[in-house]
């Protein structure tokens, strides 16, 4: 399943100023592609979730199929997050 580094975790949790409790929705997005889209939300008892870094990571059930076997990291430059 997916892989979230610790970098990446630690990025959320600044940028989205994220709380003890708040958890982090990763999902699919596009109209012309797929794209990585990113929302504080609450998950359900059924959704796949991962803490990394002190983040509450979940995808919901529909959207797996686009993170199996990927990892979440930054970019070589360190200025952007990227799905590989």
């Amino acid at each position: 399943m997916l892989q979230i580094t610790d970098r990446a975790a630690g990025m959320y949790r600044e940028d989205m100023e994220l709380s003890g409790e708040d958890e982090v929705r990763l999902f699919v997005r596009g109209a012309e592609g797929f794209f990585l889209g990113v929302e504080k939300d609450a998950s359900d008892s059924d959704d796949w979730k991962t803490v990394v870094n002190g983040v509450r990571f979940f995808i919901k059930e529909d959207d797996l199929w686009m993170f199996d076997g990927m990892t979440l990291d930054f970019c070589e430059k360190g200025d952007c997050i990227k799905l590989h």
